[in-house]
């Protein structure tokens, strides 16, 4: 999921800036706010222009306000802590999905299953814009979200390349759900190790 988001980030960013890179600190944590505002500390002082996280805290975002830097929120609109830095929010929603769940298991009805959920079913949204995001990329972004919902756009769309540019995906490819869940690699515009 990690590498998923990271690669996909990277993949959106350099459809708009094909030069820009991403460069990422591992914390091997999912939950430590000082861990977390060290890193965006360290990547501020390297000049990141904007910044993101895949933990657990507003620790990142925090950070970004004190700094007058931008950065992307995740899992929760963070405009409280953030009103200024916060660009934008991507936001897991999960509560029908456990409520049918659950429905299912009163009813005798549960069974296993492989879900793959996103913009479609509800379960991810990116949006909470915050007040720095020039409209017309805001709208772009909607725009955006409406094509990947009706198939016209695929996150990981060809063309591109891993970090050493051997060509991944073709163009006018795409990645399937298996490739995607066994993603083990970084793509090209990512900088570092996909690991610790």
């Amino acid at each position: 999921e990690v590498l998923q988001g990271l690669n996909a980030f990277t993949l959106g960013m350099r459809s708009v800036n094909p030069q820009a890179q991403v460069k990422v600190i591992w914390l091997n944590a999912w939950f430590d706010p000082g861990k977390e505002r060290d890193s965006a500390m360290t990547l501020f002082n390297q000049d990141a222009d904007v910044i993101t996280f895949h933990s657990a805290t507003n620790a990142v975002m925090v950070a970004a306000q004190e700094r007058g830097k931008m950065a992307i929120a995740y899992h929760s609109d963070m405009r409280q802590v953030a009103p200024d830095a916060q660009l934008l929010a991507i936001t897991h929603n999960w509560g029908n999905y456990y409520t049918a769940r659950v429905k299912a298991l009163q009813a005798g009805q549960w069974q296993t299953s492989t879900v793959w959920g996103g913009l479609k079913e509800g379960m991810v949204r990116v949006g909470d814009f915050g007040p720095k995001l020039p409209a017309k990329v805001r709208d772009e972004i909607v725009q955006i979200q409406k094509d990947i919902v009706s198939g016209k756009r695929h996150p990981f769309q060809g063309p591109f390349s891993d970090q050493d540019g051997k060509v991944l995906v073709a163009a006018g490819q795409k990645l399937s759900d298996v490739e995607i869940l066994n993603m083990n690699y970084g793509v090209s515009g990512l900088v570092g190790k996909i690991a610790p």
